[in-house]
């Protein structure tokens, strides 16, 4: 008490001491005589005034006595009123309570005999006197430092301050894993463990230098550490719904879409859908973008369908918006009748079927190594080459120990040799490429093998004698050659950047490239590399092959002509075969795509005078204005010849949106939105698949679809999950009904 004293007193003693100021207050009509009714002082004591002590007055007598000014001293809450010569409490009238005595409240003390021995002591003594000095001394400190409520406060938003940073690491330390493909749950994550995952033992290490983590995660300042498997699922869940809603805002704002989607096996035997929709942006490029994998118990056209239907309802995109459909060759996808692409066009006739144009090539390849003999020769002797050193660590050192004696230089090119397979699309060209460079490695390890190995040396001996020829290494020579032109265009039909003009140019071009290999010259050429090469290598001469007789009783003769000449059999019956075989089959198979109403599209946007039939068929289908097309295509013609010599659609394209003219050509910017909403290939889904195996190992094939699903998003829509805003997760995460009673405060 006294020290409530001591500090009411020393606020007190520098009020009363300027009396100028009181003289001022009167001045203001402000009343600071606490005899007057109208007199507040809480508000006088909140503006920085004492007890009204007056001193240069005359104190009027009342039974002999009078006011004595030397009371201010030894009573600081004394306060004088001259208008009623009286005294009173300014700490009970401040802060008066039921407790408080009325005399020095409101009515005001006048006997003086009384006051200084008797009744002024017992006053400090009363509890109401206690009560308003306390509360005046506490109203005193929270002006200077704050009030309770604001501690306490002040405290709340520290505390959650701490927790939300907390739940930040935790976020970041998910995302990180998610991003990076890698595990985020451990095999065991018991205390116990010495390797409890990737997201607790990462947690641990970034408590070395987060003193957040280390209070929260290690030191356990916090019992509830959302670490459990539990949690991480709820916030990759969280993590993932906001790059997808994003994605999904970016779609809707684009007014029309395409879907991509294919289908996989994953290694717990569940079939995945991985469904990617590309759409054009506000600067006319294309996007593809990543919805997510959905598993599925059949894939029927049927079923698939409904997936795909599903799916856009849960995210509000609309069937009546697709322009566009791109699946594989499987009959599911592309049927006329029962297909996906049927039932969709069923609900929408503007959704065009495009069958991927990479898948076409491969088949283009595929049917290569099928039809001619000589190639599945070839490529058969190359698998079974590959399976026979590989399969060995023993037949494999042996591999290394020739490449390394002969010191063979292979800088542009494998040093291993490369397995064979129908979805790895430029697998052939490295296989081809694997042995030419690696060719006298390969003797010489198949016969170290047949010299020396007793069980598997027969095996290496017919594969020397299959190798060794002259007729192989043509073989590889000339399809590699060929493998190099088509896997330049089949890396340019995987970009997900590219519009159908392009891939129609590109394959026109690869054609002609192989046209201009059939004819005497090309082949004169490769025949004389081919023979440096044998001589380099110690290879046989070439030979006829054993002439192949029909039986006499079907006739007799000879199975097809006889050719005397060497180089005009492997011309004929190899060079030209091979030739014409792909040549005729790109074709007739990339003819599938070369659609009526897209070549109508890129007529308009690539030649000057465009046919007025473009015109029509673009207005019939989808509804544009032909006039206004018309006349915007007019003006940007001109335009455009003034500031460029090139003369294609691409350029076109980014001459409209870097001079930012689609405001002012409306109706030609929705023709180019169009077009290049029109996919072209599933290439994103393949490479949506290459993830999905990053994800879904053998030590990982229990992970739940949700868990999968999100992973997934935050893998491949990097960029867009780098740019996630935590506080939002944070938000949903303490916003939702089930997380209500934990026990870190978020808000």
């Amino acid at each position: 008490m006294n020290q409530i004293q001591n500090a009411v007193s020393s606020d007190v003693v520098t009020s009363k001491s300027d009396q100028t100021t009181n003289t001022l207050l009167e001045s203001d009509n402000f009343i600071q005589d606490p005899g007057e009714k109208s007199t507040n002082a809480l508000i006088l004591f909140s503006s920085g005034f004492g007890p009204y002590q007056p001193n240069n007055i005359i104190f009027p007598q009342h039974s002999g006595r009078k006011f004595r000014p030397e009371w201010y001293s030894s009573f600081p809450w004394i306060e004088y009123s001259p208008s009623s010569n009286s005294a009173f409490c300014f700490y009970c009238r401040a802060f008066p309570s039921n407790t408080s005595d009325p005399t020095f409240v409101s009515v005001g003390f006048k006997q003086w005999s009384k006051a200084s021995y008797k009744s002024f002591p017992q006053h400090e003594k009363s509890f109401g006197y206690k009560e308003a000095s306390a509360k005046l001394a506490g109203y005193k400190s929270s002006k200077k430092s704050g009030s309770i409520i604001s501690k306490v406060n002040t405290h709340h938003q520290q505390i959650v301050a701490d927790n939300r940073a907390y739940l930040k690491c935790i976020l970041d330390s998910l995302l990180y894993c998610a991003r990076q493909g890698i595990a985020v749950r451990g095999h065991r994550e018991d205390e116990d463990s010495s390797n409890k995952g990737n997201f607790l033992e990462l947690l641990t290490l970034r408590a070395n230098d987060n003193d957040i983590i280390q209070r929260y995660f290690i030191e356990k300042e916090k019992t509830f550490r959302y670490v459990s498997g539990d949690y991480t699922n709820t916030f990759l869940e969280y993590l993932a719904n906001i790059v997808i809603k994003n994605i999904i805002d970016n779609v809707i704002a684009a007014g029309i879409f395409s879907i991509i989607v294919d289908e996989t096996q994953d290694l717990s035997r569940h079939e995945q859908v991985a469904i990617i929709i590309r759409y054009a942006t506000k600067d006319l490029s294309p996007a593809e973008v990543f919805l997510g994998f959905y598993e599925t118990e059949t894939t029927d056209g049927e079923t698939l369908s409904m997936l795909i239907k599903s799916t856009f309802v849960s995210h509000g995109l609309k069937i009546e918006n697709i322009r566009g459909q791109c699946y594989d060759g499987a009959a599911s996808m592309r049927g006329s009748y029962k297909g996906v692409q049927a039932r969709i066009r069923e609900e929408n006739h503007l959704a065009m079927y495009i069958h991927c144009n990479a898948h076409i090539l491969n088949l283009c390849l595929i049917d290569l190594a099928k039809q001619v003999s000589y190639v599945r020769n070839v490529f058969g002797t190359l698998n079974t080459l590959h399976n026979f050193i590989g399969a060995s660590s023993k037949r494999h050192a042996i591999f290394e120990k020739m490449y390394s004696v002969l010191n063979v230089s292979t800088c542009d090119g494998p040093k291993t040799l490369k397995s064979l397979s129908d979805t790895r699309w430029s697998c052939r060209l490295d296989a081809l490429k694997a042995v030419l460079l690696n060719f006298q490695t390969v003797v010489s390890t198949l016969e170290d093998i047949s010299e020396n190995d007793a069980v598997y040396g027969s095996d290496a001996n017919a594969l020397l004698k299959s190798i060794n020829t002259f007729e192989f290494l043509f073989c590889i020579y000339f399809l590699k050659n060929i493998m190099l032109l088509t896997n330049v265009l089949s890396k340019h039909l995987q970009s997900s950047s590219i519009i159908y003009s392009n891939v129609q140019s590109m394959a026109k071009v690869t054609i002609q490239e192989l046209c201009n290999m059939r004819c005497e010259e090309s082949f004169n050429n490769t025949w004389n590399e081919v023979d440096i090469l044998r001589k380099q290598y110690n290879v046989s001469s070439p030979i006829l092959p054993r002439k192949q007789k029909i039986p006499a009783k079907l006739g007799g003769g000879l199975k097809e002509v006889e050719n005397t000449i060497i180089n005009k059999h492997y011309k004929i019956n190899i060079y030209f075969a091979v030739l014409d075989n792909i040549i005729n089959d790109m074709g007739e198979r990339f003819e599938e795509n070369n659609l009526y109403v897209l070549n109508c599209m890129q007529d308009i946007l690539l030649n000057d005078m465009p046919n007025n039939n473009s015109f029509k068929e673009i207005n019939k289908m989808y509804g544009f204005d032909e006039d206004n097309l018309k006349a915007e295509t007019t003006i940007l013609n001109r335009m455009y010849k003034t500031v460029h010599d090139q003369n294609n659609v691409q350029s076109k394209i980014n001459f409209i949106a870097s001079e930012n003219y689609k405001a002012g050509f409306p109706t030609l910017t929705r023709l180019i939105q169009l077009f290049i909403t029109v996919p072209t290939n599933s290439a994103s889904c393949e490479r949506s698949f290459s993830c999905l195996r990053r994800l879904k190992t053998y030590l990982r094939t229990t992970m739940g679809q949700s868990r999968l699903n999100s992973l997934g998003i935050l893998q491949i829509e990097r960029e867009r999950s780098s740019l996630i805003d935590k506080d939002e997760v944070i938000d949903k995460f303490s916003a939702a009904a089930e997380c209500r009673g934990r026990r870190l405060l978020l808000q």
